[in-house]
Parts: C-alpha cells; sequence; structure tokens
C-alpha cells in the first residue's frame, strides 16, 4: 500500500498536495481536475464517481485530500467519508456540495471530513485555500501525533492564552460567560485580555458590557497582510475596567468578507499582543470555526439538560476527536440545570 509522501523530498521542495476527486458528475470532475492542475503545488491524482469508487481508489492512491460529493448513486458521500477516514488514515476528507444544510455538515464532520467547500467553485479561490488549510492542519497534528515538532506557529502562536467558549445551542448563556471570564481574568491578574466575538453574524458580547464600538474586525479586512499592535488598537473597543474587545461586523452580511485565513491571521496576531484571548464563538462546523478551535488552549462548551443541548454537545465531540483536538482541553460546563437536574 503506498504511503504519503515525505513533506520535504530530498531535492528540498515540498510534494505538491495529492488530490482525489469524487463526484458522480462528469462536468463537476473535470472542473475540479482543470483547478486543481491550474496550481503548482497541488497534483490530480485520480477521480471517482461513486462512493464505493471513491473508497477503492483511495485505499490504492492514499491521497493527502479526497475532494467529496455527498449525493452519489451505491454509496453516498458521508458513508464513505467513513471508510475512506479508515483506509485511507493519512488523508484528509474535504466535502465538495451544494448542500448548506447543517444536519449535512454536522453528520459530514462526524464522520471523518475535515472541511467542506460549496458549489459552484466560481474562480477556485475557497477550493484551493480550503485544501490548503486543512492540508497543513493534517500534516501538522499527524507530525505531533508521532512524536515529533509542535504544530507550525502559524497553526498554534504560542505567545498568549487562547480561551473559546462555545454554546452547545443558542441561548445557553456561552457570551455571558465569556464576558465575565474576560472581567474576571482583567480584574484578577490585571494581565493584557481581550474578548473577540467570533461569533461574528449574531454574537452580543459588546451589549453585555454596553459598548457601542465605532470600528470592527471589519476594519482590518484591508490591513491583514501588514497587522500590528498600532492597527489593533486603533480598531479595539475599550471597556472601562481595562478589558480590550474586537467586535464583530455591525451587520450579519458583512461577515461573508471574513474568511478562515483572515481570522487565523487576526488571532495569531492577537495571541502576541495580549497575555489571554477570551473568543466568543458559535458552535458550527465551517473553516472560520476551524481556524478558531485550531488556535485555542482551552475549549468550553456550555450545555444544558435537555436533548438538543446534549446532541450538540455529542456532535462536537465526535467532530474534536475527529480533528485531533486534545480531550484534556474541553470543559463543559452544565448551565441553567436546576438543582433536581
Amino acid at each position: 500500500m503506498p504511503s504519503p509522501a515525505d513533506p520535504v523530498p530530498s531535492n528540498g521542495r515540498p510534494h505538491p498536495i495529492r488530490i482525489l476527486a469524487v463526484d458522480d458528475s462528469v462536468t463537476v470532475r473535470e472542473t475540479l481536475a482543470v483547478l486543481v492542475e491550474s496550481q503548482p503545488d497541488m497534483e490530480l491524482i485520480g477521480s471517482a464517481a461513486s462512493g464505493n469508487e471513491a473508497v477503492r481508489r483511495a485505499a490504492e492512491l492514499q491521497p493527502d485530500i479526497v475532494l467529496m460529493d455527498i449525493h452519489m448513486p451505491d454509496l453516498d458521500g458521508i458513508q464513505a467519508t467513513w471508510l475512506v477516514s479508515s483506509r485511507a488514515p493519512h488523508g484528509a476528507v474535504i466535502m465538495v456540495t451544494s448542500e448548506e444544510r447543517i444536519d449535512f455538515l454536522q453528520k459530514a464532520m462526524s464522520a471523518g471530513a475535515q472541511g467542506y467547500v460549496l458549489k459552484p467553485f466560481g474562480n477556485g479561490a475557497q477550493l484551493f485555500q480550503t485544501i490548503r488549510e486543512v492540508h497543513g492542519r493534517s500534516a501538522a497534528r499527524r507530525i505531533q501525533a508521532s512524536g515529533g515538532a509542535p504544530l507550525d506557529a502559524s497553526l498554534r502562536p504560542r505567545i498568549g492564552k487562547r480561551l473559546v467558549i462555545l454554546g452547545a445551542k443558542g441561548g445557553l448563556g456561552a457570551t455571558t460567560i465569556a464576558v465575565n471570564l474576560a472581567l474576571l481574568l482583567r480584574e484578577r491578574t490585571d494581565a493584557a485580555v481581550v474578548l473577540v466575538d467570533a461569533d461574528f453574524l449574531s454574537g452580543d458580547a459588546t451589549l453585555h458590557l454596553d459598548l457601542t464600538p465605532e470600528r470592527t474586525v471589519l476594519d482590518l479586512v484591508p490591513h491583514v497582510d501588514a497587522l500590528d499592535a498600532r492597527l489593533v488598537e486603533q480598531v479595539i473597543a475599550k471597556h472601562s475596567t481595562g478589558l480590550h474587545v474586537l467586535a464583530r461586523p455591525a451587520h450579519p452580511e458583512q461577515a461573508e468578507v471574513l474568511t478562515s485565513g483572515f481570522v487565523r491571521t487576526v488571532l495569531g496576531s492577537l495571541a502576541q499582543m495580549y497575555d489571554s484571548l477570551v473568543i466568543d464563538a458559535r458552535l458550527t462546523y465551517d473553516d472560520r470555526m476551524l481556524a478558531v478551535l485550531d488556535l485555542a488552549d482551552l475549549y468550553v462548551v456550555t450545555v444544558a439538560p435537555h436533548l438538543g443541548a446534549l446532541r450538540s454537545a455529542r456532535h462536537f465531540l465526535k467532530i474534536a476527536r475527529t480533528l485531533g483536538y486534545p480531550a484534556d482541553r474541553m470543559c463543559f460546563v452544565l448551565n441553567r440545570a436546576s438543582q433536581l437536574a
């Protein structure tokens, strides 16, 4: 059975990312072939038109990345992902789909998928970015699991503690916990603390603090390639306690321009400027959320004693295990529980 290529061969140049494309549409497979082959750091090593063929080809070729459609004959993409994850364990599956339903994405992540890209692909920019990020995470975790070097600094900057507060479902008090934790860290330790509202669509961390920020994370987008303390200082909102806050965009539709690469860069920069980052985030399974989770030292998940929240927490545990997030960095807070519960 072939084994995945070493990250850097003897000639000193990195191997291209080896990709298997799976889709029952000839047109989609041809489109993926053209897009992938246009990138100097990627190589299409094969394709498959069904779930069963995908499993066979993945076991045979041992790709770095499998681009997997969801709806296919004989074996759907989610079932195929389960099998590919065991038969090509060093590869990573990215779902390629027109489905935006959260239940499909949860099932895909639970099956072992590490990212997703929506059709149509346009110029391929989002596809390329997702492939590179997923491959980078997968390679870094594989090296770390084998006792090698720690995760690359661009994936896990080592300055400043990073705590992510997640609600298993909405309305469980995750933002209240995030705000109070950030205030407590600031008041008890006198450390430099920043609260990041990473619920980019509907977060209300600033509302909890009675702040009306003049600027938001959106103002950093034009400067993402040259972030420094001066720029961040101009965008950060200041609370009377000395806590700093990076607010979400004022309007939900503005969040579309915040890519996972942007989120990773901003959080990495903040980690170098502050002693502690407290990140209030929505529990989703998109690339932005994965960027947040990759940078965290501790995951605090709020749950409630009812079926929906517990099911969502279980989904998170499965996905976290699949993505290699360490269990000893997870903390669950049972919120809104009566004495009888």
